[in-house]
């Protein structure tokens, strides 16, 4: 086992500069806030160049006066431990941010009326901009985040405790969830756990008695990655008079946990999960905004299809558009339909593929995806499989109810049969759809088993904010054409 004294450069840089961590802070605030600013004056000077200035002929003077309520729009944004926010999932901050800038606005509204300031500022102004903010706001902040978190200063130092497998994907959690703003810098056994030098790349600097001089650099967040049958509970009370911060990583794979809520059950506790998906009232908050967006980006996609369609036509003999029977909610049959983008004879050029390359049967067999598709016809079907223009006809399965614009992806029934029957019926709960949890974060390089956990996983934890994150998540996967074989 390591000597504890032997830190990793990262600890040993805190160690060595005690106040640079102050520093780092103040810089992650200040870039944080002057990114919310900037979003919030996006917002307002698109919103006065479509309507304050071509319809009503205002001068910008008018709308410049409010750049000095900006601090105050900052420190409602701070009330909501925005800055830095770490320790916040990416719904978490999608939600808090849309509940404030609407709450700024609406006291904005508050403040031109009971000065009598209508006269000067436009409601449909007002209105536009607060629609937009909701849009650029957290938007320029996700845009951010991706950009800073490769500097070595960014984020909150944190010390990973535990062994195996429930470490190890504690640690690529925390650095692949950009938001989260935790940075793995050491690591420290269980008592039991076989002696280990590195867990995913993270260090391990000792046991769990070596955690006082890790917390003696300055580090004040201990991630405890503790698989099931350990009794932690005399451990978690010595590491919390170390660390400011103590986060418990249980083992629970498939159980909610964006809407658990902890319950008093007098002498003991207990914790309550929730199937959030499976709410009536979430079915039909959820379908309401698969109408509302559906409506409008059906509107939106319209042309393209238009387009997508005469290109298809141009190019390879054949129909446009083709169908496949699908399973719905319910196990029902649904039809979806694409625009095509394989040859007409797509089987078979499939079938003389697998026989002869060993690598694209294993690639096939282990997520019903190939990276090279013979079936893909020319270079119009790769551009539209690349962009992900082929799926754009299913938004009228959304407007009908077949479909959702997120959730579980609605498979073929030779995917179907490769999946546990639990875990089918689960799926056959909620509408399939276009996007989902998978798609953004894996696209086509995930296998059967990443598929599984992460369709589980967004039907367990659903919200509307989630699905609204993954909407926006979809949209930049989309144009940089990551993984849409």
């Amino acid at each position: 086992m390591p000597d504890v004294k032997v830190m990793s450069g990262e600890v040993e840089r805190v160690a060595r500069q005690p106040g640079r961590r102050l520093w780092t802070v103040v810089a992650e605030v200040v870039a944080l806030a002057c990114g919310d600013a900037l979003a919030l004056l996006l917002a307002g000077a698109v919103a006065f160049h479509l309507w304050a200035r071509p319809v009503l002929g205002q001068p910008a003077a008018v709308y410049i006066e409010l750049l000095p309520l900006l601090p105050f729009v900052v420190l409602v944004y701070a009330e909501g431990g925005l800055y830095p926010g770490f320790g916040l999932g990416a719904v978490t901050i999608l939600r808090r941010m849309s509940v404030r800038t609407s709450l700024v606005f609406f006291l904005l509204a508050a403040v031109t009326y009971a000065f009598k300031l209508p006269h000067r500022h436009s409601r449909v102004t007002f209105v536009l901009a607060w629609g937009l903010a909701l849009l650029t706001v957290p938007a320029v902040r996700f845009l951010l985040l991706g950009g800073v978190r490769r500097l070595a200063w960014w984020g909150e130092p944190a010390v990973v405790v535990g062994g195996g497998a429930v470490a190890a994907r504690t640690v690529r959690s925390l650095r692949g969830a950009m938001s989260l703003g935790y940075r793995p810098v050491a690591a420290l056994t269980l008592p039991g756990d076989p002696a280990i030098d590195e867990v995913e790349g993270v260090p391990v600097r000792g046991g769990v008695d070596d955690a006082r001089a890790l917390a003696a650099t300055g580090i004040r967040v201990v991630v405890v990655a503790w698989p099931s049958g350990h009794d932690g509970a005399s451990l978690i009370g010595r590491l919390q008079q170390l660390f400011r911060h103590v986060v418990v990583v249980r083992d629970f794979e498939d159980l909610p946990v964006e809407g658990i809520e902890v319950r008093n059950l007098g002498t003991v506790f207990g914790v309550e999960f929730t199937n959030q998906l499976l709410r009536q009232r979430n079915r039909i908050l959820k379908r309401g905004l698969d109408l509302s967006l559906g409506l409008l980006g059906g509107l939106v996609a319209l042309p393209i299809v238009v387009v997508a369609i005469v290109a298809i036509k141009l190019s390879s003999r054949g129909p446009a558009l083709f169908s496949q029977q699908r399973e719905g909610r319910g196990g029902r049959t649904i039809t979806i339909w694409k625009l095509r983008t394989m040859a007409p004879n797509a089987q078979q050029l499939l079938e003389e593929h697998l026989a002869t390359d060993p690598t694209a049967r294993a690639e096939w067999e282990r997520s019903f995806k190939l990276s090279r598709d013979p079936r893909v016809s020319g270079w119009v079907g790769r551009l539209l499989r690349r962009f992900s223009i082929d799926e754009l006809p299913q938004l009228w399965s959304v407007l009908v109810g077949d479909m959702s614009l997120v959730g579980p992806r609605p498979f073929p029934d030779y995917h179907l049969t490769s999946f546990p029957p639990a875990f089918r019926a689960l799926r056959a709960e909620v509408r399939p759809g276009i996007t989902g949890l998978w798609q953004v974060l894996v696209r086509a390089e995930g296998g059967l088993e990443e598929q599984q956990r992460f369709d589980t996983y967004y039907i367990r934890n659903w919200s509307i904010w989630m699905d609204l994150y993954l909407l926006g998540r979809t949209g930049v996967a989309v144009l940089g054409g990551r993984g849409a074989y």
